[in-house]
């Protein structure tokens, strides 16, 4: 099965646009993660590295140290993101259009669709089939196709 057999529809974001906006996406898509437009390019940033913005740097440094976060304080995170746009996630992720391609023709076989996906660390790749946004393969579609 080729790429743009697997894709689905995927919404995609610029880097001008709201990130609490669009990390509203991720739930609404059922998608594991974002496709921003950087650019002429496609980028993926996995729905795991979007709420990084929201954590406090110690927490990051040290994950056992989110304890002292209470439920109340927990249920602001998201507060945290006031103000941000996506080009503020880019760059404290360090993703640009320069970074690894997470983007395959819509010709792209499973296997080629599942070696993007192994060696970038992404559980969603980008369909681009003659110039034009195709949608996405998700990991799990990919993997429900492979196990059949």
């Amino acid at each position: 099965m080729r790429a743009r057999e697997l894709a689905q529809p995927v919404e995609v974001v610029g880097p001008t646009d709201d990130v609490a906006t669009a990390m509203r996406l991720v739930p609404s898509s059922g998608l594991p993660g974002l496709v921003v437009a950087v650019g002429d390019s496609l980028v993926v940033v996995p729905a795991s590295q979007v709420l990084r913005v929201a954590l406090p740097r110690y927490v990051l440094d040290d994950p056992a140290l989110a304890w002292v976060w209470d439920e109340a304080s927990a249920d602001r995170l998201a507060e945290r993101l006031a103000g941000l746009r996506v080009a503020d996630l880019l760059g404290a992720l360090e993703t640009d259009a320069d970074g690894p391609s997470a983007v395959v023709d819509g010709n792209a076989t499973a296997v080629e669709v599942a070696a993007v996906m192994a060696a970038e660390h992404i559980p969603l790749v980008v369909v681009v089939d003659g110039g034009v946004l195709v949608g996405a393969v998700t990991a799990s579609a990919l993997i429900a196709y492979l196990s059949r």
